[in-house]
């Protein structure tokens, strides 16, 4: 039996090469908006999924900045 806080993992995509959290099992079905180029990163939305402290928050707060920085 999975444990709660631990069905959630990372894997990477294939052709991509970007890292994705999925449920443990389910390697097909990637978690909403957590394909990351990191592997930490990625690791920070399984906890976030799993019920666990993260910094999903910063993450996405260093994304939005990038992303207006490249529209400038």
């Amino acid at each position: 039996m999975i444990k709660p806080w631990n069905a959630y993992t990372v894997s990477q995509d294939k052709k991509s090469g970007l890292w994705y959290c999925h449920m443990r099992g389910f390697s097909y079905v990637p978690c909403f908006g957590s394909f990351c180029e990191r592997k930490a990163d990625a690791l920070e939305y399984a906890k976030m999924y799993n019920g666990l402290p993260h910094k999903v928050d910063k993450i996405e707060r260093n994304r939005l900045k990038s992303d207006q920085e490249d529209t400038v």
